[in-house]
């Protein structure tokens, strides 16, 4: 787990809420604090979907960013700042894969719980947290220093200035 200061937060934002950069990550949850509070889930309701469509979707879970986006952007837009908003993404199970095919990893999919990155804005100060967990207890910290790795590559690709804490 690292702890990360996003140094151009307006730069930030703008990847986050209006370009398609995230847009691949699955989002658990997504909280908002301006007028009021705004809670989006980004668990799916299957029961919305026919069959098909439920064929087509590559997580039946939990959305992709790329779907609540504009949402969360019609939430955050506006002539004042959010007081604050906490956004919790997970990566998506081929994406868990390829992480473990590329790096030889005697693991599973299945092995793991998630790969997670939680965006923190308290009003002032842009954090991301990456957090990796597996189903069972491990000493073996291989697969959490490989998602920070790859959590501060993505960052790096995609020009987001951040700071290790």
């Amino acid at each position: 787990m690292i702890h990360i200061t996003i140094t151009d937060i307006k730069s930030f934002v703008r990847k986050l809420l209006m370009e398609e950069v995230f847009d691949t990550f699955l989002l658990v949850e997504a909280n908002v604090k301006s007028n009021v509070n705004y809670h989006i889930s980004g668990r799916i309701n299957k029961d919305f979907f026919d069959n098909d469509e439920l064929e087509e979707m590559s997580c039946t879970d939990y959305a992709t960013w790329h779907t609540i986006r504009p949402h969360v952007l019609n939430v955050i837009k506006g002539k004042k700042q959010p007081l604050s908003f906490k956004i919790v993404f997970i990566l998506s199970n081929p994406n868990i894969e390829r992480i473990i095919e590329k790096n030889n990893l005697p693991l599973s999919v299945d092995d793991v719980a998630n790969l997670a990155l939680n965006i923190y804005f308290d009003g002032n100060n842009m954090t991301a947290t990456t957090i990796a967990s597996l189903k069972s207890f491990s000493l073996d910290k291989t697969l959490e220093n490989l998602w920070d790795k790859n959590v501060l590559a993505f960052f790096r690709h995609n020009e987001i200035p951040v700071e290790i804490i």
